[in-house]
């Protein structure tokens, strides 16, 4: 499994509106301050609002908000929502039948990595990534 950029996007548009609770911010304004192309930006906007966690007001001083609080939506939420179920390997992600299924030395060591890579994932918000989140130079 590889955490991708689209999944990179996600996590930063709900920093962005975790950092204005309440308002209406544009996509324009999102993708600028948070380096996300403008273009991708509906489609990230999308799934996240099928899961309830934005919604979005059309026209003049419209956009997007956040409608969840951002300490109940974790780092793992993030990612299974848009990279599928996490799996730091093939034999762990169901995907295929391994041959060495029960014979393999490397097996528990993948649910141990797997195990602890999920734990810290499970553990950080968006709103921690928002108290971690340095602010930009005004120049």
């Amino acid at each position: 499994m590889e955490i991708t950029r689209k999944t990179e996007y996600a996590v930063s548009a709900l920093v962005e509106l975790a950092k204005h609770p309440g308002e209406y911010i544009s996509s324009k304004i999102i993708a600028s301050r948070q380096d996300i192309p403008v273009n991708f930006l509906p489609q990230i906007i999308a799934l996240l609002g099928n899961r309830g966690w934005v919604a979005g007001v059309r026209g003049p001083g419209g956009g997007v908000r956040l409608e969840v609080d951002p300490t109940k939506i974790t780092l793992k939420d993030v990612i299974e929502l848009i990279e599928g179920p996490i799996a730091i390997s093939k034999c762990l992600a169901g995907t295929v039948e391994c041959p060495r299924q029960g014979e393999c030395p490397m097996q528990p060591v993948w649910m141990e990595a797997q195990h602890a890579f999920v734990e810290v994932l499970a553990k950080r918000t968006i709103a921690d990534l928002v108290d971690n989140t340095p602010e930009k130079a005004s120049n």
